[in-house]
């Protein structure tokens, strides 16, 4: 490791400034150091073998205090410096990660893992603080101070001059040689915290899917193998980084004990005088401390660097097109233009975007149709400026777009992506993304043409509603309508809409479609579509065509089932099977990547819970049924750490007598030096000094033994302990998804889980240990001092408790404030993150990737702020202990002076009078700091106990019943289910019946409570009355993961891994062999696309399924959902995000495939639903309509015209002609 990084210069302005301050105040103080050395010298001198009073001495003494008040003034100095510098250079950093993290561009951010992104801007810049505030400020003082007190040794004595001359340079070899063993282990221990990071984020957003599948609680195991190997790594490299301090302990107290023991030989033989001898041994550990301090400090160092190691790599990763800077054309009065246009993505053999032509005029819509993954989207992302061409070109009337500056051409679009992020805030906030400054009109308008207005006037709250992240507390059609209005009230001239009527119903469809047709007026449209409804919008309809290699698949017999996938029962436990190994590449339960792109598509369940007309979502710290992490006051957190911690109680124990052992060595090591040296100078017979010799030999050993001995313990001891605390918050929120944590954000869960839990390890390292040890080692240094000198006992007992006591109070006053606000402060610099990078593709487009970059920097000016009044507090705390440390001295000193002149105290006890304070104040030194540190333990001991504390959604029973064997009959009768806060039932009065083999459809309009059935009945939020039974037994009376073995969901956005497609698909059956998976794929009409990619079962799927197309991931998690084999299985829009005929294929085929099967299928389309036994139709949460489908059509109600609504949209969509691009024939 360099000891100063070049590219921090580099990159950090503030560092330079604050080397040369370090310099400056380290010239300063060194200065001082030896000032005071004289000094003490000339006091200990005149009163031993002059015989001088206090009296004699006054201006001795006073230059002590004036002395004392320099070195308070130079520490203050230096604490504020580098605790602020560091503030400062992490800002810059933060700053500048996010910008150019931002500037790579979407397209690269999908090939990261955000989770990790987000650790690496919080945790990971804020472990510079070591760097900064610990680490530099001794690498200056380093450089100066032993050159300073060497120089003032060598013109007294130049045989302790050489000896320390000699031993000096060993230090900074072993610094070197073991740093270098170090760094690969620091390396490796930060990128499992990371691994930690993204595993976490990815989890929390995939919590429903794992629970589905009955594998969330051995994700727990996952978390505690994790952390383990977290645990473990840090020990190994704390070892070798223990074993380098401990080294240069060694050499530095044996290199002092040897010069003392030179020094006392010769004034046994006249050859030194005792006020030289004096001057050396005070200022002797003076030399080595810097350097070895230096050490001390390296593993807080190396952790901060290693961070900055990969912030520099993300900095230094050159940007990819960035188009040209020519003005964009005003596409208005310019035509759009693909010529021979085609995309290849990395890893893939065949393009993305086959090669294609086509031509959009002005102010013309044109629909692009065609199979799911043949281009579609890459199309409309390569106009966005996000992917880059391979071959062909773009062009704006006769500019091509590679020449164009990509900010104002992206001014000139409005753009609704497949799956559009919607951000923490209100809903207002959302939708004037584009345009901040649009007025409620306005935003009421956009709502208007959406078909958004009713169900968002209805909310609490309107407009203003806040929404949680990734908009929990919508409906997922909802959330749509939301993303379109967004779009609406940006008015720009190009459209580009990416399945605009995705997750709506037929009624709302229709108003959406009406609305694009207003909108479409005079503007130029490009738009992907599925469903045929919107195609009468459209001016021209153009076809891709199916991708090479994607052929139709075999599907299985609707007759045979069993001969296409072995039908096997679900595992009998949720953890019976365990989850993959972290360690086993590729499996889903190893996907250690970041959940956070892609929002709402990552978010499963915990993203899609409806809020009907009139409901409202929580807002954080709603009172009622849980809806999210409540923030509530109770006893002191710290107590409840302690708690925690009683099963480590005896390491801890161990800990506390290893640190007083070597603090009490560092004491007698002076003490005794100081008595030799002094009597020496009385030059008895030699024998008479052995005893003395062996003890300060025997301390200066014991000291860095001790030392080593009691940070492995204590390391040890904390680490398993927040292994456990790390394990604990993941099993709470298992229990608490989806319901619980739909107003909680994952940027926040993620700073709790690392940032907050890493906080408590200061609270025992820095906090309770110190006190701990400083108790004894005060204790004993007093009670030795008052035994040699009743006053001279009190005046250090005086000092030790202003310093110990006294200090630390009157600096955590000053911090409190600003102490209690930094955890939040992280928190929500985290979500400000998350948010960032999730949501970089709309804000690039909508133009306010700046202000929502503002709002980043404002939160880390804001913590930036705080810490900064922190430090003003932590730099008094070290100005103020330096200041008492050098008064106590001088008062030990008066009063030890006195005592000789009147033969109270023998002179050769002079010395351990005077210097036993300086060695004794290292004990209470670092207290100060320990309130700090105190302080910011009870704030992240706080926001964790909130998750443990926080009430479940789902109460489960204290002794569950034994589960059925079968669920059947399945009985729901007068069902009323609200969520948190709520005013209207989400449910009202439902009734339900499914037997074996029966098939129910379950239709209606968005937000009317569909999903909210597929909750219930898989135990995801229980009934507010009403009965739920299986096979005639309460649901509630079962544990929740037995029931979801028996009823199972594929959910409107179930969670994919950033795993292999296999590891994927075995999540649902971890034992299924390839002819299973092959056969569930097929089923699910994705079996011809795996076949055609290189790797086959074992491509990656990337974040989020991010390398898929949307139909493709649908695809995916049902033939999951199908491998699993559940009893009953709810389809929770299944053939969403497919196109037409394959989605009318799909459902179709589901049918065929389930006959004898017990299924829910909750769906907006009809097509198809003429093979269910028994359709439902929801409006508001009551069932309006039941019956089967041909009564339902025969007769006047909803269905028959929701029905006749999706049948002439269908009609006006095939009545417009294809045209096929120019294109060759190309794979997905």
């Amino acid at each position: 490791m360099k000891p100063v990084d070049p590219r921090l210069l580099r990159y950090a302005r503030a560092t330079r400034i604050f080397l040369l301050a370090a310099v400056a105040l380290g010239l300063a103080g060194a200065g001082l150091v030896v000032a005071q050395a004289v000094l003490l010298a000339e006091v200990i001198v005149g009163a031993f073998q002059q015989g001088l009073d206090a009296d004699g001495l006054t201006t001795e003494l006073l230059l002590l205090v004036a002395v004392s008040a320099g070195r308070a003034l130079v520490s203050w100095l230096t604490e504020l410096a580098a605790h602020r510098a560091g503030a400062s250079v992490k800002s810059e950093l933060r700053t500048r990660l996010l910008d150019h993290a931002t500037r790579l561009g979407p397209g690269w951010l999908s090939s990261q893992r955000t989770g990790e992104l987000t650790a690496l801007a919080t945790r990971g810049i804020d472990a510079l603080d070591g760097y900064f505030a610990r680490y530099l400020p001794q690498l200056g003082l380093a450089v100066v101070v032993p050159a300073a007190v060497l120089a003032r040794i060598v013109t007294a004595d130049w045989v302790s001059a050489a000896v320390i001359l000699v031993t000096l340079p060993l230090i900074p070899l072993f610094m070197v040689l073991i740093g270098w063993a170090t760094q690969a282990r620091m390396d490796r221990q930060w990128q499992l915290l990371t691994r930690l990071s993204g595993h976490f984020l990815d989890v929390v957003a995939g919590l429903p899917t794992l629970k589905v599948f009955g594998r969330a609680k051995a994700q727990a195991e996952s978390i505690r193998a994790i952390t383990a190997d977290y645990r473990r790594a840090t020990l190994r490299t704390l070892r070798i980084a223990f074993l380098s301090s401990f080294a240069l302990e060694l050499l530095s107290t044996l290199s002092v004990a040897l010069v003392a023991v030179g020094i006392g030989m010769r004034l046994v033989h006249g050859d030194l005088d005792l006020f030289t001898g004096l001057v050396v041994l005070i200022l002797a550990p003076e030399a080595y401390l810097p350097i070895r301090q230096v050490g001390a400090q390296y593993h807080a160092a190396a952790e901060g660097l290693a961070a900055a190691e990969q912030v520099f790599t993300v900095l230094e990763t050159p940007p990819g097109s960035t188009g040209g800077t020519a003005p964009a054309p005003d596409a208005r009065v310019s035509g759009l233009r693909v010529d021979g246009l085609a995309v290849r993505h990395p890893g893939r053999p065949e393009p993305s975007l086959p090669r294609t032509s086509l031509t959009v005029r002005p102010g013309e819509t044109v629909a692009l149709t065609g199979p799911s993954g043949s281009g579609k989207t890459t199309l409309l992302h390569a106009v966005l400026g996000f992917a880059e061409a391979a071959e062909g070109r773009l062009l704006l009337g006769d500019t091509d777009l590679s020449t164009v500056d990509l900010d104002g051409w992206r001014r000139q679009i409005a753009w609704l992506p497949q799956h559009p992020f919607l951000f923490a805030g209100t809903v207002a906030e959302n939708i004037r993304l584009a345009r901040p400054d649009a007025d409620d009109a306005a935003v009421r308008e956009a709502l208007r043409d959406a078909g958004a207005l009713d169900f968002v006037t209805a909310l609490s709250e309107g407009p203003a509603t806040v929404l949680g992240e990734g908009g929990a507390g919508l409906s997922a059609g909802q959330r749509q309508r939301i993303a379109i209005a967004r779009a609406f009230l940006a008015d720009r001239p190009v459209l580009l809409l990416d399945e605009p009527t995705a997750n709506l119903d037929g009624e709302s469809e229709s108003a959406v479609v009406e609305a694009v047709a207003r909108l479409t007026a005079g503007r130029t449209v490009l738009m992907a579509v599925h469903r045929p409804a919107l195609l009468a919008v459209a001016d021209r309809v153009v076809e891709l065509p199916r991708p090479a290699g994607t052929a139709e698949p075999v599907v299985a017999p609707a007759s045979a089932p069993a001969a296409a996938v072995s039908v096997q029962p679900a595992p009998e436990n949720g953890e019976g099977t365990p989850a993959a190994s972290p360690e086993t590449p590729g499996g889903p339960v190893d996907a250690t990547r970041a959940g956070g792109r892609g929002g709402p598509r990552g978010a499963g369940i915990v993203a899609a819970v409806p809020a009907a007309a009139g409901e409202r979502p929580d807002g954080p710290g709603r009172a009622g049924r849980p809806g999210g992490i409540l923030h509530r006051r109770g006893p002191d957190p710290l107590r409840w750490v302690r708690d925690r911690a009683r099963a480590r109680r005896g390491r801890f124990v161990l800990a506390l007598v290893l640190g007083s052992l070597a603090l009490g060595s560092a004491v007698g090591l002076m003490g005794v030096s100081g008595w030799l040296i002094s009597r020496a100078s009385e030059q008895p017979p030699i024998l008479y000094l052995m005893v003395a010799v062996t003890a300060t030999r025997a301390f200066g050993i014991g000291r860095a033994v001790f030392r080593y001995a009691e940070r492995l313990v204590a390391h040890d001891a904390v680490f398993r302990m927040l292994a456990d605390l790390r394990v604990a918050v993941f099993q709470r929120l298992e229990r608490l998804a989806p319901a619980g944590l739909r107003t909680t954000r994952r940027g926040d869960l993620l700073s709790r889980l690392v940032a907050d839990v890493d906080s408590l390890q200061d609270y025992f390292l820095r906090r309770l240990l110190p006190v701990g040890v400083a108790l004894p080692v005060s204790a004993g240094s007093v009670g030795f001092t008052a035994w040699l000198l009743p006053e001279a006992g009190a005046v250090l007992a005086l000092g030790l408790l202003a310093a110990g006591a006294g200090v630390p109070l009157l600096s955590g006053a000053v911090s409190r404030r600003a102490e209690r606000r930094l955890a939040p402060a992280r928190g929500v610099l985290a979500t400000r993150v998350v948010d960032l990078l999730s949501g970089t593709a709309e804000l690039t487009v909508a133009g306010a990737l700046r202000s929502r970059t503002e709002e980043a920097r404002r939160a880390d000016a804001e913590l930036t702020g705080l810490a900064g009044r922190s430090a003003a507090a932590a730099g008094a705390g070290a100005g103020l202990s330096a200041l008492v440390c050098g008064l106590t001295v001088t008062g030990t000193a008066w009063a030890g002076v006195q005592a000789v002149h009147e033969g109270r105290l023998a002179g050769v006890a002079l010395a351990v009078v005077v210097l036993l304070p300086l060695a004794a104040f290292e004990a209470v030194t670092d207290l100060p700091l320990a309130v700090l540190h105190q302080q910011r333990a009870r704030r992240a001991a706080g926001r964790i106990r909130e998750v443990l504390a926080a009430p479940e959604p789902v109460r489960e029973p204290a002794e569950p019943a034994v589960p059925p064997a079968t669920p059947f009959p399945l009985a729901v009768r007068n069902l009323t289910a609200r969520y948190a806060g709520q005013r209207l039932p989400a449910l009202d009065g439902l009734d339900l019946d499914l037997v074996r083999g029966r098939r129910i459809a379950v239709v209606g309009p968005s937000g009317s409570g569909k999903t909210t059935l597929a909750q219930v009945l898989l135990r995801f939020l229980d009934p507010e009355s009403g009965r739920y039974t299986l096979a005639g037994t309460d649901a509630t009376a079962f544990d929740g993961d037995a029931v979801r073995r028996l009823v199972g969901l594929c959910a409107q956005d179930a969670h994919l891994f950033d795993s292999s497609l296999r590891e994927n698909l075995r999540l649902a059956r971890p034992s299924a062999g390839e002819p299973e998976l092959r056969a569930a794929l097929a089923r699910a009409r994705l079996l011809g696309w795996v076949d055609g990619l290189p790797e086959g079962l074992d491509t990656m799927v990337g974040e989020h399924g991010a390398r898929m197309s949307g139909g493709q991931r649908r695809r995916l998690a049902l033939a999951r959902a199908l491998l699993a084999d559940f009893p009953v299985l709810v389809l929770d829009e299944p053939a969403e995000h497919l196109d037409l005929a394959t989605a009318d294929a799909l459902t179709a085929d589901l049918l065929a495939a389930t006959e004898g099967r017990t299924t829910v299928l909750i769906t907006h389309r009809l097509a198809g639903l003429e093979d269910v036994d028994e359709v439902v139709v929801l409006d508001r949460g009551r069932a309006v309509q039941r019956g089967t489908y041909a009564e339902l059509a025969a007769a006047d109600g909803p269905f028959r015209r929701m029905r006749e609504r999706e049948r002439a949209a269908d009609t006006a969509g095939a009545r417009l002609p294809r045209e096929l691009p120019e294109a060759a024939p190309a794979a997905c």
